[in-house]
């Protein structure tokens, strides 16, 4: 099951009224390469999509998971420009962007800058811990040494200087590995 990449058509209310959701799986593209690539061209897509449709409230919210993938501290994959150019440019068209990594220290540090708001969760190796600290320094509240007692679901949230601590709850959607077949039916049966 395939379409054309359209960020109109994933981002544009329906006629129902109803806010879309859109889940992109990347996972058929194969190899890191393969999905580099693609994820270049959907946020170069997303880029022209702020320019031309630009919003004071928010209009839409993307969320790249690995993102260090696409915005690493080392290399400069062809993810990099387009991305710095998001966190730069969304806000003012109203696109909120979430970044979710494992590895928050290996973002490129030149662009931690742009992003207003942290949430860190448990970190215990002391190679990340030091990476983390550039960015834990601007806190008003030292929590480095408490993050590698974190425990599943809570997070410091890092706004501004401001730090307060967020328990996260239980998801009530089960997280498991949906087989290629059943996501294509899945898909087909929820095409607008």
């Amino acid at each position: 099951y395939h379409e054309q990449l359209s960020i109109e058509t994933l981002l544009t209310q329906r006629t129902s009224g109803r806010t879309p959701l859109s889940i992109i799986n990347l996972s058929s593209l194969g190899d890191n390469a393969n999905i580099v690539f693609w994820v270049s061209q959907f946020l170069l897509a997303l880029n022209r999509y702020a320019q031309t449709h630009p919003a004071s409230e928010l209009q839409a919210v993307v969320l790249f998971d690995e993102a260090d993938l696409y915005l690493p501290a080392q290399g400069k994959p062809s993810t990099k420009a387009p991305m710095e150019n998001l966190l730069k440019r969304a806000r003012s068209a109203g696109v909120g962007l979430l970044l979710a990594t494992q590895s928050p220290g290996d973002l490129d540090y030149k662009c931690r800058d742009q992003i207003s708001s942290w949430f860190v969760g448990k970190v215990k190796e002391t190679t990340a811990l030091n990476k983390l600290k550039p960015m834990l320094s601007e806190a008003k509240t030292d929590v480095s040494a408490k993050l590698a007692n974190q425990q599943v679901g809570q997070f410091f949230h890092i706004q501004a200087g401001n730090v307060s601590s967020l328990q996260a709850n239980m998801s009530l959607v089960r997280a498991e590995q949906v087989p290629i077949e059943k996501i294509i039916t899945l898909a087909a049966q929820s095409k607008p």
